[in-house]
Parts: C-alpha cells; structure tokens; sequence
C-alpha cells in the first residue's frame, strides 16, 4: 500500500495508533513532528521514518507550509509471525 498526503498547518494525519504492516514514510516538503520509538522529533523534507510492526507511531504538520509525505507500508512474514505470537 503506498499514498501521498498533504497536511495543512497544525493538522495531525492520524493520532497515535498501531498497524499490523511495516510503514515508511518520506516527507517531501514541509516541518512535521512524528511519533517513533516513543518519541516526537521533528523532522523536514528528505527525512525518511521507519515504524516496524505494531509499533505506536503517528505524523503532524507543526510548520507555516503544507506538509507532504509519502507512505509506504508492507507486511512481511517476520511481521506475519510477530502478529500470530501475540
């Protein structure tokens, strides 16, 4: 699965939340705060984020600009495996 979005100035894409699939994310322009790791960092354009399986994680525009971002997400059998576990 893979989309593009825009977010206007102070507007959060998703609130934190969990997914079963491995998602990137690639910010094309704009400032936006993302939650990785159990942490908020800011990040610009060219940044690129990895959130593995399960993992809480979400994005925020907290710039002047539109922010853009690119999200791919994807299922492994590692993650297929981790998923059937719990």
């Amino acid at each position: 699965k893979k989309h593009q979005t825009k977010l206007k100035p102070g507007i959060m894409g998703q609130p934190p939340h969990q997914d079963p699939e491995e998602e990137m994310n690639i910010v094309k322009e704009g400032t936006v705060e993302v939650l990785v790791n159990g942490e908020l960092k800011i990040i610009g354009p060219g940044s690129v984020v990895f959130s593995a399986t399960n993992q809480m994680h979400s994005i925020k525009n907290v710039g002047t600009i539109n922010a853009t971002y690119f999200a791919i997400k994807w299922r492994s059998t590692k993650a297929d495996s981790v998923v059937k576990k719990n």
